[in-house]
């Protein structure tokens, strides 16, 4: 056993106070984590006022992040000492978690919401558990598939957003609604939750966000954050006219669902997310549904742990998801204050610190992609998940030529294009494509054919679940997948057989160059002999 300290509530409604306890040792699968920070989430506030029954005395928290300190039997991807953030759990053995989907596990209510006598105070049991984690303690068991490790460059402070409010909005855009370019996105709500949807959708380049919420300041960080308007509720219908193809709901009332649904384009899409006690019941206009609207409930972003908090702290060492405007952090001994901050709105995400580190200060605003990611400023691990959180492209936007730029140094592909002179890639139709250009030596440019093994052609593929533009060549067995991370700026990713290096992928940044005539690059001549 090992005694801790742990934020108690001893009634349905209670004030959380701090208290001795004794925890467990970690059973097979299972971890000790020291808890550095934890965050303060609408679902902590569900589970004290009793909508997930009568569990008291608890702990509550959920997005916990800390440090392991010990790790029981079967544990083999992480050791002690690992920086870890904590998430919700799930079986990882039931379909809904085989197929990358684990918010939608089987025994979800069964491993988050059930109470478990965790812990023992001096009065007795004490239930843990709370979404697999009951973070506000300075120790908690957990179990090894709700904890993801990360690096030692995220703040504690950042790191605790990730488990829950970040990975539920920011997830229910890049998961489920995943809009374009070409959309208007309605955000109901400015908490952690819309707010991380604004941030996301703003990585995605969506071109109108438009955010829906009664408090003035909050409306004011959604347009910091990448909002193009932020309204009052009573404002939002003359603005947006029912044009919204996407709308997320965070709030879960009657008269938030009227109004996504209200400003539902079409054929468009509503996710709302908002948990409330009961069943919650509400009216819905079942003719307005028949024109082609989705109505889809998400539950944690539709996120699997492992997979999307990773893609969280890429995006946020890319400076694109700078969750510290949301942060106010407090003592652990001021925990019923920062509750009741969280009730009253005063703030956005009060984060609980365990340890002695302090807030970080945000940037300015997000960061601009093209420029991160051609000054090498993006690790090489974090590539994959920022790739999968990109919007998609269609084969006939990639006509022109484009220039490149090897974002994986250490692949022996980059070395390779390296020594040739790679310049880019042509495409002239989706039948003719030169997939690698080069320098000839006199200042000119030629397609390589030689090199690239023949030429290719452009189709749809399927990569990392998202449908987009894909180059594959003619004579060997590679895919080069596109997404968009600008107007006139891709990221792409060599796929196929024998293209890893050492378990790592090939990614480039391809930008278009409207400043040469693609008519004048010639073929370079094949090596005689």
């Amino acid at each position: 056993m090992t005694a801790t300290t742990a934020a108690l509530v001893h009634e349905r409604g209670g004030t959380a106070t701090l208290s001795k306890v004794t925890i467990r040792q970690p059973g097979a699968h299972e971890l000790v984590v020291r808890v550095m920070a934890s965050g303060v989430c609408a679902t902590d506030l569900f589970g004290i006022d009793g909508g997930a029954g009568d569990r008291f005395p608890a702990v509550f928290g959920h997005e916990g992040a800390g440090i392991v300190e010990a790790v029981g039997d079967g544990v083999t991807e992480i050791r002690s000492g690992d920086r870890v953030v904590l998430g919700f759990a799930s079986c990882g053995d039931c379909d809904a978690c085989l197929h990358g989907h684990s918010a939608y596990c089987g025994r979800f209510a069964e491993l988050n919401y059930a109470a478990h006598a965790g812990a023992t105070s001096t009065t007795g049991p004490v239930t843990t558990g709370w979404m697999g984690q009951s973070s506000w303690a300075a120790h908690v068991v957990v179990d090894a598939r709700s904890a993801v490790v990360i690096g030692d460059d995220v703040p504690w402070a950042v790191a605790a957003t990730l488990g829950c409010g970040v990975l539920t909005g920011a997830g229910a855009v890049l998961n489920v609604l995943r809009p374009g370019p070409g959309d208007t996105l309605l955000v109901i709500g400015a908490g952690t939750t819309g707010l991380a949807a604004v941030m996301a959708a703003k990585h995605r380049g969506v071109a109108r966000i438009v955010v829906s919420d009664p408090i003035a300041d909050r409306r004011d960080l959604a347009m910091l954050l990448g909002a193009t308007e932020a309204l009052a509720p009573d404002r939002v219908a003359e603005a947006v006219r029912g044009t919204a193809s996407h709308v997320l709901d965070t709030v879960g009332t009657q008269p938030a669902l009227d109004l996504a649904l209200s400003q539902l384009a079409t054929r468009g899409t509503c996710a709302t997310v908002a948990l409330k006690p009961g069943a919650n019941r509400v009216e819905v206009s079942q003719s307005r549904l028949l024109w082609g609207r989705t109505l889809t409930g998400v539950i944690e972003g539709d996120a699997d742990v492992a997979r999307d908090i990773r893609s969280l702290a890429a995006l946020w060492r890319a400076g694109r998801l700078p969750v510290e405007w949301l942060v106010a952090t407090y003592p652990f001994a001021d925990v019923a204050q920062a509750v009741e901050d969280a009730r009253d709105g005063r703030v956005v995400k009060p984060v609980l610190r365990m340890g002695d580190e302090r807030r970080v200060a945000p940037p300015a605003a997000p960061a601009d992609l093209v420029e991160t990611l051609r000054g090498g400023a993006v690790a090489e691990d974090d590539l994959a998940g920022l790739w999968r959180s990109l919007p998609p492209v269609e084969p006939a936007e990639l006509r022109g030529l484009w220039r490149g730029t090897g974002l994986s140094p250490g692949h022996r592909v980059h070395r390779l294009l390296t020594r040739s002179g790679w310049y880019g890639k042509l495409f002239r139709s989706d039948d003719d494509v030169a997939p690698i250009v080069r320098t000839d030596g006199a200042g000119g440019l030629v397609s390589d054919p030689v090199l690239a093994r023949g030429g290719a052609s452009l189709h749809r593929v399927v990569h990392d679940g998202v449908a987009t533009a894909a180059m594959v060549y003619d004579g060997q067995p590679v895919i080069d997948c596109f997404v968009r991370v600008g107007p006139d700026a891709l990221l792409g990713v060599m796929t196929g057989r024998d293209t890893l290096d050492d378990g790592r992928a090939y990614h480039f940044l391809l930008e278009r160059d409207r400043d040469r005539d693609p008519d004048q690059i010639g073929t370079a001549p094949a090596p005689a002999g």
